[in-house]
């Protein structure tokens, strides 16, 4: 009986690289796949060109290699089933993403020929400098694979070597390289190659810790030079953010941001126990709109690497310390589950800053822990970090605590640029929408007049549809669509009011710096005054001069009442990147504050007590200005109360420590309020919810003092209640004990 055996034609070869490999983008990434697949940390990619200026492509990784018989028995035999036979890397246990068997047509899909030049131990499980390997190199001249002619049968020149103290890894040489090179496929093989260089260091059970993989493109005609693609990658979001300790152990942090530019802040907050400390994070939003590089990065691209490569990673002395970036430890995605809603201290200051930005609502903009991608590097010459005995975290300490704050600082001064970013864009849609509206219209229309207009259009749009509707449909339609454009309507009245209202509010700090220089004049006046007085006195009998002096003592007094207001208008009204938070006696401010109001409390015999609070309580970090306003609203607000009530007109002001907190209580015998109003009276613009208020102060108050108590703009709470959150403290109307109508429970650290 005859045997028969198949035989293997050249062309399979073509055959198989154009089909398999249908251009020349997917074969480069199939070969930087093998390269992720052998354990290596890092590829190069080399466009170059050789002596005769002919183009070549070079694939250097430092992998774990192949050996002879590695190269003779699988990467050389067509369709070989090692690696579905072993699904994970030998060193670092990566789940391998390589095609089966298709590399080999890659670099016939490339180029004519390949030089394979392969380092690696007998073993061939080995990565890194090595004291014995085996060095490897094969040349593949794919033209020779002619149709007609044998596979087996052509011949790839190759030799072995010996040696010592080598890295292992292996180089692809690809020459007589095919023209088929375009932008489209350019970009296609960089967002490939992102996902593969995503992998910025992991653990896996039973094997080396891996840590990383980077692919990095030398090509001069595409990119201008070496392109590290994760860099590039981490650059493509909404934005980048570096940031280090200086030598004054402050925070600088960079921001180059989509729409926002570069943008820089110096912390005056310090981190003594740091230094040797920087960050690089790119802030990745799911949204195409927010992301700087499309050409790199998409919405699929995203999906795959953020669920397992987003964080922000330690590395300690250029070593990853686990589990810091694939767990919470900046407890990102905690606060976002709390909705924690607004900065503290100088950010919060910061945030105020920002035109359109709601400084107590700016943090709500903070993406997942999982969109901030990249690490913080400890150097070597920091202090105050040690690792655990199973090396997983650091043992806890002050340097660990300030690590977390100096990263969360920088991350939230981010944040405060991202929701300011928001708002303006969010401003330009509304102008590009009122544009296009004006365009349908064919008219130009006021912005105080874009509701009413736009309302009027759609009457007469529903009016046409629902007269094609049956009579019965006709009328509910109607009625449906006169509700909806009624709550459109008085929602809209509204709005106009309360921006009224903000717009008065807004203007307090011109006037505040307008009545400051008016106030500065009169001051050299009155003292100019008192010391013409003064010496007038001299030449004057002794009645007469105890009158003139008295004057001048009355003077005195007056100069240093308006000395004390000057002080504490310029401090609510000065720029706020200016002021530094610090700790804040708080006996001295209400003694501050009870003088602005001594005309009225005089007048009207309102007994302000204080005596309840001691001398050393005090409020830690906070803006001197933050107390004196919520003192200022507090105590003013008392004051109309009591004068309302007409009676035994008495407030009380206390102070005392409990579990780490000042709780201050503010309590009047005015009105009070009724405990269902308790919430309601924190909503900005309610500035009387039981209407009782304002019509008492008009029957009591004498004319001239109105325009020292004030109408109420219903803001006044919301302000105490916003600064008071913004420091980590509570503000309430709880029961008042008897005697009282009022009592304002304030808790500050």
């Amino acid at each position: 009986m005859s045997i028969l055996r198949f035989k293997v034609d050249s062309a399979l070869l073509r055959e198989l690289g154009e089909k398999l490999v249908e251009t020349v983008h997917i074969a480069l990434v199939e070969l930087v796949k093998n390269c992720y697949d052998a354990d290596a940390t890092e590829v190069e990619i080399v466009f170059k060109s050789d002596s005769d200026g002919k183009s070549e492509i070079h694939v250097i990784d430092n992998g774990k290699g192949m050996n002879f018989n590695a190269i003779q028995s699988y990467w050389m035999r067509i369709a070989t089933t090692n690696k579905a036979a072993n699904d994970v890397s030998a060193v670092f246990g990566r789940p391998l993403t390589g095609a089966k068997g298709i590399g080999r047509f890659s670099c016939r899909r490339l180029g004519g020929k390949l030089r394979l030049i392969s380092i690696s131990t007998s073993e061939g499980n080995l990565v890194g400098l090595q004291p014995n390997v085996e060095k490897t190199e094969v040349l593949f001249p794919w033209t020779d694979f002619k149709p007609g002619t044998e596979v087996t049968d052509i011949d790839c020149p190759g030799e072995q070597i010996t040696g010592t103290n080598y890295v292992t890894g292996t180089t692809l040489v690809i020459t007589d390289i095919t023209e088929e090179w375009n932008l489209r496929g350019w970009n296609w093989l960089k967002r490939q190659l992102a996902v593969l260089s995503a992998n910025s260091g992991t653990q896996r059970k039973g094997f080396q810790d891996d840590p990383g993989f980077t692919v990095k493109i030398v090509a001069p005609d595409f990119e201008g030079g070496v392109r590290d693609i994760r860099e590039d990658f981490i650059n493509s979001g909404w934005g980048t953010l570096t940031a280090k300790i200086n030598e004054k152990h402050q925070a600088v942090c960079e921001l180059d941001a989509l729409g926002i530019g570069k943008k820089t802040i110096t912390s005056t907050q310090t981190f003594p126990h740091l230094n040797d400390i920087s960050l690089r994070v790119g802030i990745m939003v799911g949204e195409r709109a927010q992301m700087r590089d499309t050409s790199l990065n998409s919405l699929s691209n995203m999906e795959k690497i953020l669920p397992e490569w987003g964080g922000v990673q330690v590395k300690y002395k250029n070593f990853r310390v686990f589990p810091y970036g694939d767990d919470d430890w900046l407890e990102i995605d905690k606060d976002r589950g709390i909705r924690k809603a607004s900065p503290k201290n100088e950010l919060l200051a910061f945030a105020q800053t920002l035109k359109g930005v709601d400084p107590s609502r700016t943090l709500l903009t903070m993406l997942s822990m999982r969109s901030y991608l990249g690490n913080v590097n400890i150097g070597e010459t920091s202090k105050g970090f040690e690792m655990k005995l199973n090396r997983e975290g650091f043992i806890s300490s002050t340097a660990v605590d300030e690590l977390k704050q100096f990263v969360r600082y920088s991350i939230d001064w981010s944040t405060i640029y991202r929701d300011f970013f928001i708002r303006q864009q969010a401003q330009e849609e509304s102008l590009k929408a009122a544009r296009d509206f004006e365009g349908l219209l064919n008219e130009t229309i006021e912005p105080v007049k874009y509701i009413d207009a736009a309302i009027g259009y759609l009457e007469r749009e529903v009016t046409n549809i629902v007269n094609t509707l049956p009579d019965y449909q006709r009328q509910n339609a109607q009625v449906s669509f006169l509700k909806a454009t009624e709550v459109i309507k008085k929602q809209n009245a509204s709005n106009k009011a309360e921006l009224l209202h903000l717009r008065l509010v807004a203007s307090t700090s011109t006037l505040l710096l307008i009545f400051s220089h008016e106030v500065k004049s009169l001051l050299g006046l009155l003292e100019q005054s008192k010391n013409s007085l003064t010496h007038l006195a001299v030449k004057l009998g002794i009645k007469e001069r105890n009158e003139v002096l008295k004057i001048t003592s009355t003077f005195s007094e007056l100069k240093d009442r308006l000395d004390d207001l000057l002080k504490m208008t310029s401090l609510i009204s000065v720029d706020q990147k200016q002021s530094k938070p610090g700790q804040v006696a708080l006996k001295d401010k209400i003694i501050k504050v009870e003088k602005v109001f001594t005309l009225i409390t005089h007048k009207y015999e309102i007994d302000i007590d204080y005596s309840g609070v001691a001398n050393n309580i005090v409020i830690k970090n906070i803006l001197e200005a933050e107390v004196y306003s919520v003192l200022l609203n507090v105590l003013s607000n008392s004051i109309k109360s009591v004068i309302a009530a007409g009676k035994n007109r008495r407030i009380q002001i206390t102070a005392q420590r409990s579990d780490g907190f000042n709780v201050i209580s503010v309590r009047d015998t005015g009105l009070g309020l009724d405990e269902s109003k308790f919430n309601e009276v924190f909503i900005p613009f309610i500035s009387d919810p039981e209407g009782e208020l304002y019509k008492n102060l008009e029957k009591r108050l004498n004319p001239e003092d109105k325009m020292i108590v004030g109408s109420g703009s219903g803001l006044g709470l919301g302000i105490v209640q916003e600064i008071v959150n913004a420091h980590s403290g509570k503000v309430r109307f709880i029961k008042p004990p008897t005697g009282w109508s009022a009592n304002l429970e304030i808790k500050l650290p």
